[in-house]
Formats: structure tokens, C-alpha cells, sequence
């Protein structure tokens, strides 16, 4: 591991002319190169953008053991408030973790005008993932999760063991969000690939029944995997994003 010496663990931050800002938000052990083709499509598109490294990330795995949720969102508080002083309006997409990230910081600043996620993780299919907290005691670590990706030309940059303690902080995010349905309110666009083996289909359909947003529209994806911003989808995502930010605009 090259740590941040290695390109796909750097932040980006693009400065343009536009009174839109797209915050983006990376996934669990991976960093800003999973997200990164997305961050170039909207800074070529003229837009604002942020995409910063989340805490625990870049480094080695074991110093996310001490991270938490509170330590991931305030990440991207402080890239939101870049955002702000240079941008009129300012939307938040994610990936996976980021994703839910995104989705509890709409549903605390209501100045956030419209999110987007990506295969993002409020519930599971592992049973022992509630257990978390209490196994992070016992095993500190999994294989990695990373890298499901149907184009055999990408590859996802990210750690080679999972932390449990990390797990569940992930756990918990997830509990804030489905406490706080009401709370989100904002136009919302979710992207769900249809063969997805990390995270499970019903995040999105639970995601679009339960969301107190009125303008709210679920995108499947046919041709990815889990970490759709490197596969073959990317563009499609792009683009759809593109459109929801220029229409909201408005």
C-alpha cells in the first residue's frame, strides 16, 4: 500500500465558474478513484466539485478501527461548506457507505438541494453484520469487499481486509438514516444495479418508499456490478446526474 503517494486516494477539488456544487462521497475502504470518472464528468461540465478523503482512508486498514460515523460526515460537512462558498447550490452524491453518508447529511442540512446515490448500504444481507460492534472484539478484520466489477479493464483501488469496527459504524449510520425518513425531504435519485453482490436490491425500493421526497426516481443499472462509477455504466450515471442537477437548477 502507497497510501495517498498512490494516484486514487487523493481528494479532488475543482473550481469553476457555476453557481452548482456537486459533493461526492467515496465507499467503504475504497477512496476518491472509485468516484473519480464522475468528479472529472461534472468538472468538465463546468461544476463545482468536492470529493474528499474520508477519514480512516488511504492509509492501512487497521486506522479505521477508531473512526466513526460522526468523523466520516463531518469529512464531508467541511467539503460542503468549500462548496457553499463558492456555489449557489450544492448537491451530494454517493457510492455504497458514501451514499448512506449522503443521505444522513440531507437529512441534517437542509441546504443540501437534491442527492444522489449509488448502491448505497442501509440494509444487509449478512445477518452478523448488527453484531458487529460486538464481534470487532473477537475478529478485527474480513477479506476485502472491494473490486465487484463487471468490466474486466477496471479495478477499484481500496484496502485488502474489511474492519469490523468500520462494519459497524456502517451499521449504525444506517440506523440514523431509516430513523429519519421524515427528515429527507430533498429531490432524490437513486441508482441500484440489478446484480450487485455486496449489497442487496431492497436498499433502493426501500429507499424510494420510505423517503419523505416528493420528486424521487429509481434508476436501474443493467451492465455493473457494486462499484457501478468504475463499470460499464459509468457514463449512464454521469449523464442521469447531469440532468437531475441542470433540471433542479432551474
Amino acid at each position: 500500500m502507497q497510501g495517498l503517494a498512490e494516484q486514487g486516494w487523493e481528494p479532488f477539488s475543482h473550481h469553476a465558474d457555476s453557481d452548482i456544487g456537486v459533493l461526492i462521497s467515496h465507499g467503504f475502504t475504497s477512496g476518491p478513484g472509485a468516484v473519480m470518472h464522475l468528479a472529472h464528468r461534472f468538472a468538465e461540465a463546468g461544476l463545482n466539485v468536492e470529493c474528499p478523503l474520508l477519514s480512516g482512508h488511504g492509509t492501512r486498514w487497521q486506522d479505521m478501527i477508531d473512526v466513526k460515523a460522526e468523523d466520516w460526515l463531518r469529512d464531508l460537512a467541511e467539503a460542503g461548506q468549500r462548496l457553499k462558498a463558492r456555489s449557489r447550490l450544492v448537491f451530494a452524491v454517493g457510492l455504497s457507505l458514501g451514499g448512506s453518508l449522503v443521505l444522513r447529511l440531507a437529512q441534517t442540512d437542509p441546504e443540501i438541494r437534491g442527492v444522489v446515490v449509488i448502491n448505497h448500504a442501509l440494509v444487509f444481507n449478512n445477518p452478523l453484520i448488527p453484531l458487529a460492534g460486538f464481534l470487532k472484539h473477537l475478529v478485527a478484520s474480513q477479506p476485502a469487499i472491494a473490486g465487484d466489477i463487471k468490466d474486466p479493464a477496471s479495478r477499484e483501488l481500496a484496502y485488502d481486509r474489511t474492519p469490523i469496527a468500520g462494519v459497524a459504524q456502517i451499521h449504525r449510520l444506517s440506523r440514523q438514516v431509516r430513523q429519519d425518513w421524515d427528515k429527507l425531504t430533498q429531490p432524490l435519485l437513486v441508482f441500484k444495479s440489478r446484480e450487485d453482490h455486496v449489497l442487496p436490491r431492497r436498499n433502493a425500493t426501500l429507499t424510494i418508499q420510505k423517503a419523505a421526497s416528493r420528486d424521487k426516481e429509481l434508476v436501474w443499472l443493467e451492465n455493473s456490478y457494486h462499484v457501478a462509477t468504475l463499470d460499464h455504466d459509468k457514463d449512464v450515471i454521469a449523464e442521469r446526474c447531469l440532468a437531475f442537477f441542470t433540471r433542479l437548477s432551474k
